[in-house]
């Protein structure tokens, strides 16, 4: 300010005249009483409204925020800030020199520090918005002094060693992300402030959960200025996720490597028609080490599998293929050769297959084999359904021969019935041995139905155990010595001490149908049963002085239905069904079938088993009180047919027994319960009621029984599980239909 216009060279109130010569804003102002003389800048800063004079008035006077510094009278400077105006002047801040006058008057300069403050607003504002921004970020983000203070820490970076920014910010490097972080990095970090260059890697990094991952590290210098330390800036992004994809591509590399060496199929591998790669089963086919095929072009190596040039030429250009090459010269194997165009980029490229086709003919070969085979045995099968049919027409003729009979000999018995006189019993007795002879037949003929019904049901195996001989022959002795006899045939069996290992029940099934072949196809002469020993098998022979076999015939007698080509026996029955069920019964056995014959002199029939130590037998068990003689015993007798349960009923009582019939289960178990101690022996039919079956009634009534009780299971299932039943039971089964014989031979065995 000039001198001569400072107020105290007058000693007099300042003019208004003279603060407008001050440039700037200015005024003359005084405490109390209070006066303000703003200039004409400063009144046009404040505006013509009066509300900014009452901001100054209440700052400088008495308990404003200015009124302690003018009170000690010395210069001093501070800030005013002034609310918006009306008239639309904005707020303002200024900044205000004082300086005192005398008098009580104040010289008051100002500074409009306005747009100053704005602009420093906006620039922290934005440093928020970047901060928040950085935040944000995946990647770790960091700021460190060549000292190692860390300056700044995006959230990023501090969550990844388990701190936040504030925490992070201002402490070391080493106390932030550890120690064994800070020895890995520190040698990166000496280098960017020994040369202030950019520096990049790659390295594993701990986390702060103790999660090894794998860190893309960027450290870029930040140059201090003259009186300025160095800074660091850090950029590190979590490239985990990458390096084990590209591990896992490196293993599906390896692993395709792999089986391009170790495939089935020859691969060649070509670029613009010259062979690159090879795997190992390409050179094989083709005759030429890897070495050797790397460098070919690919229409030499076809032409040397013999793809014809026709096959591959695509005017200079690769083309797909595939072909199908036949079996050539030198034992050179069929093959199958596909070309496939894949692009390399811009680059067209192929990769030829190469397989050896010789297990598709293999397998072509058996399935032609198969087919030949198949058609044999459809031919074979319906020539089986020709001679079952055949078969049947005989067989329904057999089935009605003795039941014809039958029916005439109960005509006549009827006819003599009703003579006026009483006949003697001599008449009646051939009629009776007449209707026991077509009753026998029709009961063989049946017993070989049944059994040729058994071919191909999937029976268990059998469980073969020790079993003398001559029990089986004395059975076939009985049973066949009527038939023998009738015919003037010699009937002998040769005593024998041997024992094989056989299921008794197959091999009886095996003998009986040879002597009934045996008996039915000699005319005169004799039948011997017998057996040999061969090291360690015994051979069961039967031979007879019959018609024999012609050779060529030999191998044809145990097919189903085959008949030898001769004039019927004189019982007119020639099934040819006995042999075939002996086959399949010896091999149930796992026995050696045997035969031996001479046309017009006769035949031998042999089964050889495994031969085995004497087995000590048990006897059947006594009853504790046997009846007495002539009374007979007490027998229970259980069958749902009427017809059936009736006419054993009549049987059973005319041999002197007395007997308690039951049609069902239940009533069995009342007949039982009701007389207990009366009943000694059971005959039961195996296929009752629904609700219970012959064998869970059999065991209930055993179990109620008090001692030994002997009981015989009747059954028209000839299956392999109900023998083995019956065997595990101790029960006496016999197959439906039953003949008197059967039945007294049970009985008496029973004691």
């Amino acid at each position: 300010m000039p001198s001569d216009l400072h107020p105290m060279n007058h000693g007099a109130t300042v003019s208004p005249d003279w603060i407008e010569q001050i440039e700037g804003l200015a005024a003359v102002l005084r405490p109390s009483p209070w006066r303000f003389t703003p200039n004409a800048a400063l009144q046009g800063l404040l505006g013509a409204e009066g509300h900014a004079a009452a901001a100054w008035r209440r700052a400088f006077t008495a308990g404003g925020e200015l009124s302690a510094p003018l009170r000690r009278g010395q210069p001093f400077h501070g800030r005013l800030r002034l609310e918006p105006a009306a008239d639309g002047h904005g707020a303002r801040l200024l900044h205000l020199d004082l300086a005192p006058l005398g008098n009580g008057d104040w010289l008051c300069t100002a500074v409009d520090l306005t747009d100053v403050e704005e602009r420093r607003g906006r620039r922290a504002l934005t440093l928020r918005h970047l901060r928040h921004t950085l935040d944000q970020l995946q990647e770790l983000m960091s700021m460190v002094t060549e000292g190692e203070t860390m300056l700044f820490t995006n959230v990023s970076f501090a969550r990844f060693y388990s701190t936040t920014p504030d925490q992070a910010e201002g402490r070391s490097v080493l106390a932030v992300i550890g120690e064994e972080n800070h020895a890995m990095t520190a040698p990166f970090r000496a280098k960017l402030f020994r040369t202030l260059r950019p520096v990049r890697y790659e390295r594993p990094l701990v986390s702060g959960e103790g999660e090894d991952r794998v860190m893309d590290v960027l450290l870029w210098p930040i140059p201090g200025g003259p009186g300025q330390v160095n800074r660091m800036a850090t950029l590190t992004r979590d490239v985990t996720l990458r390096h084990r994809g590209m591990q896992a591509l490196r293993q599906t590399l390896e692993r395709l490597n792999a089986l391009f060496e170790a495939g089935i199929e020859g691969i060649l591998l070509c670029d613009q028609g010259v062979i690159t790669d090879a795997n190992p089963i390409a050179s094989r086919h083709t005759g030429l080490e890897r070495q050797q095929l790397v460098g070919l072009s690919l229409a030499q190596v076809l032409d040397r599998l013999g793809v014809p040039p026709e096959a591959w030429a695509g005017g200079g250009q690769p083309i797909d293929l595939s072909l199908s090459l036949l079996p050539g010269a030198h034992d050179k194997p069929p093959m199958q050769i596909q070309a496939i165009t894949f692009m390399d980029g811009d680059s067209p490229c192929q990769a030829v297959l190469i397989q050896d086709m010789s297990y598709r003919y293999q397998a072509q070969r058996r399935i032609d084999r198969l087919l030949v085979d198949l058609r044999w045995q459809t031919e074979r099968a319906e020539a089986a359904d020709r001679g079952k049919s055949v078969f049947l027409a005989s067989a329904s003729h057999d089935l009605r021969q003795p039941i014809h009979a039958l029916g005439l000999f109960l005509t006549t018995i009827r006819s003599l019935s009703h003579a006026p006189s009483p006949l003697p019993s001599k008449p009646f007795v051939p009629i009776v041995q007449r209707m026991r002879a077509s009753l026998d037949s029709l009961m063989e003929l049946l017993n070989m139905l049944l059994g040729a019904s058994l071919h191909g049901t999937g029976q268990k195996p059998l469980l073969p155990r020790p079993t003398p001989l001559q029990a089986p022959f004395d059975d076939l002795m009985s049973e066949f010595a009527a038939m023998a006899a009738r015919k003037g045939l010699s009937l002998h069996a040769v005593p024998s001490r041997a024992w094989v290992l056989a299921d008794p029940t197959v091999l009886r099934r095996i003998l009986a149908n040879l002597m009934s072949n045996a008996v039915r196809y000699t005319q005169q002469g004799r039948i011997v049963l017998g057996a040999r020993r061969r090291g360690a098998s015994v051979e069961v022979q039967v031979w007879d002085t019959g018609i024999g076999i012609p050779p060529e015939k030999i191998d044809a007698i145990f097919q189903e239905f085959f008949r030898v080509d001769t004039a019927p026996t004189r019982d007119g029955r020639s099934e040819g069904l006995g042999l075939s069920i002996v086959r399949r019964a010896a091999a149930q056995l796992g026995a050696r079938l045997d035969v031996r014959s001479m046309p017009g002199k006769g035949s031998m029939f042999s089964v050889r088993l495994p031969q085995c130590a004497p087995q000590r037998q048990a006897q059947a068990p006594a009853p504790d009180d046997p009846p007495p003689a002539g009374t007979g015993r007490h027998i229970l007798l259980i069958d749902d047919d009427e017809q059936v349960l009736l006419a054993t009923t009549h049987l059973l009582t005319s041999w002197g027994h007395q007997v308690l019939s039951a049609a069902n289960a239940s009533e069995a178990l009342r007949l039982c319960e009701a007389q207990p101690m009366r009943i000694d022996t059971v005959i039961c039919d195996y296929m009752l009621d629904p609700s219970m079956d012959g064998l869970e009634l059999l065991l209930g009534l055993r179990a109620r029984h008090l001692g030994p009780l002997p009981v015989c299971m009747v059954t028209g299932d000839m299956s392999a599980e109900r023998i083995e039943q019956a065997n595990r039971h101790g029960f006496t089964l016999l197959h439906k239909p039953v003949s008197a014989e059967a039945l007294r031979r049970f009985l008496c065995a029973a004691g």
